[in-house]
């Protein structure tokens, strides 16, 4: 039976205390028991305790972690490349840092997703409401009055019953699909294809590229914190997996070809315009100062935050957008139906 992968939360909290363990010193095992007996999370503490159980019998991390099938293979292929090269507290501080990042930016996105969902619902009920009861309740008070009357009022009320019909049928279609993508989107292959549906939208397109960019940079900054030089980042860490993106995707194919025909990192980046020209001249400075980690490492976080503020940007335009639209259109209704009343009120008054 295969087992479920860890959340990004969970990864996090495990990179992030293993690289605590190897910073005080002490060993892997002995670490994990500790934390196996204090955690309060029946998953983490079966993952401790099999991680512990390996490492104790001289299994390298990376190996068990694997053997665990709960991490995700990047992080364990990253933790391997980190025992190569002696770079392992470095790399799951590293790690610790991108799923932490991720798991925010979840938080974001759903975030972003759900509360306009819930504002849609619930105009959605509003419309229902409308066409149901308030407009056929209208219509038999309406039909009380003498033939003339009803007559003059017959095609406005037709009007807003017809209005309401169209609507209530267009947002119970948009929360249908709206619930489809989000189904879809549990599954690997699917979620994969919505991503690449958002990279082509032109509404989405923005934000697909800044988490795309926001995903590679940050993987970069593991690899380079790893001890990786660029051309075996690009041959043996599988930061193209984190492109979803087309666009970005053709760059870094670009880019990926032109340091392997001889070209040096800085100018490849420059010249296949994979990252912005003011950060692909400060990478270039940096690689020539020593200084290319660090220079990485903000550049990873200037993104993460470009992107989480994005999110939240538009979930600042949507929710008002929705509460404006629908509001007027329940308003036009509404209008519909009192229009014709006080018409008849001031005949009889």
């Amino acid at each position: 039976m295969r087992k479920k992968k860890l959340n990004y939360a969970q990864v996090e909290f495990l990179c992030d205390q293993l690289s605590m363990i190897l910073s005080s010193g002490m060993g892997i095992s002995d670490g994990l028991e500790l934390l196996c007996v204090d955690s309060g999370d029946n998953t983490l503490k079966s993952v401790c305790a099999e991680i512990s159980e390996r490492t104790d019998k001289g299994v390298p991390l990376s190996e068990a972690m694997h053997s665990t099938g709960r991490f995700p293979d990047y992080a364990a292929d990253m933790v391997k490349l980190g025992e190569l090269n002696g770079k392992l507290e470095e790399v799951l501080r590293g790690l610790a840092e991108y799923y932490e990042e991720r798991d925010d930016i979840r938080r974001t996105l759903r975030s972003a997703v759900l509360h306009p969902m819930v504002l849609l619902l619930m105009m959605t009920a509003v419309i229902i409401v409308l066409v149901v009861a308030v407009i056929p309740m209208f219509g038999d008070i309406f039909s009380q009055f003498d033939s003339s009357v009803n007559a003059a009022v017959q095609q406005t009320i037709s009007l807003a019953y017809n209005t309401g019909i169209v609507i209530m049928i267009v947002l119970l279609a948009i929360i249908v699909i709206s619930a489809g993508i989000a189904l879809l989107s549990v599954f690997g292959k699917s979620g994969e294809f919505l991503r690449r549906v958002a990279s082509a939208f032109p509404l989405t397109r923005g934000i697909s590229e800044k988490l795309a960019l926001s995903d590679m940079t940050k993987a970069v900054s593991i690899s380079v914190s790893a001890g990786l030089s660029p051309a075996e980042m690009l041959l043996h860490s599988n930061i193209r997996s984190f492109i979803r993106d087309r666009r970005l995707a053709a760059k870094f194919d670009d880019c990926e070809k032109r340091v392997m025909d001889g070209e040096s990192f800085p100018d490849a980046i420059i010249e296949s315009r994979l990252l912005p020209p003011l950060y692909a001249r400060s990478l270039k400075l940096a690689y020539n100062s020593g200084c290319f980690e660090s220079v990485w490492k903000k550049i990873s976080a200037t993104y993460s935050e470009e992107a989480s503020r994005s999110l939240m940007n538009i979930t600042a335009v949507i929710e008002p957008a929705i509460i404006v639209i629908l509001g007027l259109l329940i308003g036009a209704i509404l209008m519909m139906l009192m229009i014709p009343l006080m018409n008849i009120m001031s005949v009889l008054g």
